[in-house]
C-alpha cells in the first residue's frame, strides 16, 4: 500500500518516479480510485468512478512503461475531468438530474488528448448543475449535492468546478480539468488552495464540452502547481479542426 504523501505529490515528482519504474501506474491508480471512493464521496466531489477503465489504461501504461515506451510526464498519471467533458465510458450528466444518464460515443478533444498523452482517466467529477447556467444561489445546486473544501467541510469548495477543486486539494487525482466561463476554474482552486490555469480563449479546445457560452467558455487545469498547471496545458492545448474557435497559440 502507498503512503498517502504519494496522492499529494505534484505531476513533476511523480513522473520520474513512473518513468524510472519506482512506481507503478497499476497501484497508483488503485490508490487514487480508493480515495476517490471513500474521501471524494464524502466531500460531494466525484460524479463517476472510472474504475474498470481506468485500471486497463493503467496496465497498458505500465506495459509502455516497461517496454522503454515513454510518452512525456503525464505517463501513467490519474486525472479527473469535470463532468461537462464528454466521454465514451462513462454518463455525462453535465452535474443536472435531467442529464442522470447521458452518453456519448465519442471523447472530448481534451480527454482524446490526454489520453495520446498517457494520463490514466480516473473519474468524473462534480460541478454546478449546467455550469451555473440557470443560475444558482446555495452550494448545492448540484446532482451530486453539495461539493465540499477538504479544507473545512462545512465551507464550499467553490463553483462550477466544484469537484476538481476539491478532488486535486483532496489527493483524490493528480490533477483535474475544469472549465471556466466566468470564475470556475480560478474560484475553486482560491477556495481549494490549488493551482488553476485559466487558459487564453481559444488556447484549448471544447469540443465535447457542455456550452455556456461559446465566446466565453474556457478549459484548463487544476493541479498541485503552477509548473504542474503548465505540464498539463502543453497536452491539451492547441489547433483543433472540431473546434473552430481554437488556435495554435498557447498562451
Amino acid at each position: 500500500m502507498l503512503p498517502d504523501d504519494t496522492f499529494f505529490l505534484p505531476v513533476s515528482e511523480l513522473a520520474p518516479l513512473l518513468r524510472r519504474r519506482e512506481l507503478s501506474p497499476v497501484e497508483l491508480a488503485e490508490g487514487y480510485l480508493a480515495r476517490l471512493e471513500t474521501v471524494g464521496k464524502r466531500l460531494g466531489a466525484v460524479a463517476t468512478v472510472m474504475r474498470e477503465t481506468a485500471l486497463g489504461e493503467a496496465r497498458e501504461a505500465e506495459r509502455e512503461i516497461r517496454r522503454g515506451r515513454w510518452r512525456g510526464p503525464l505517463h501513467g498519471v490519474p486525472y479527473g475531468a469535470k463532468d461537462l467533458l464528454a466521454t465514451r465510458e462513462a454518463p455525462t450528466t453535465w452535474g443536472a438530474a435531467p442529464y442522470k444518464d447521458q452518453r456519448f460515443d465519442f471523447d472530448a478533444t481534451v480527454v482524446r488528448k490526454l489520453r495520446a498523452a498517457g494520463a490514466v482517466l480516473v473519474a468524473k467529477l462534480s460541478m454546478v448543475e449546467l455550469a451555473g447556467g440557470m443560475g444558482y444561489n446555495k452550494a448545492d445546486a448540484s446532482l451530486t449535492g453539495a461539493c465540499r473544501t477538504p479544507w473545512n467541510t462545512d465551507y464550499w469548495s467553490g463553483g462550477s468546478s466544484s469537484g476538481p477543486g476539491a478532488a486535486v486539494a483532496a489527493g483524490c487525482v493528480a490533477f483535474a480539468i475544469g472549465s471556466e466561463t466566468s470564475g470556475s476554474i480560478i474560484t475553486p482552486a482560491a477556495f481549494c488552495g490549488v493551482a488553476g490555469l485559466r487558459p487564453t480563449y481559444g488556447a484549448v479546445s471544447r469540443h465535447g464540452a457542455m456550452a455556456l457560452c461559446w465566446t466565453l467558455d474556457k478549459l484548463g487545469p487544476m493541479c498541485r502547481s503552477a509548473l504542474d498547471c503548465g505540464l498539463v496545458l502543453q497536452s491539451i492545448a492547441g489547433v483543433d479542426p472540431l473546434d473552430p474557435t481554437s488556435r495554435a497559440s498557447r498562451a
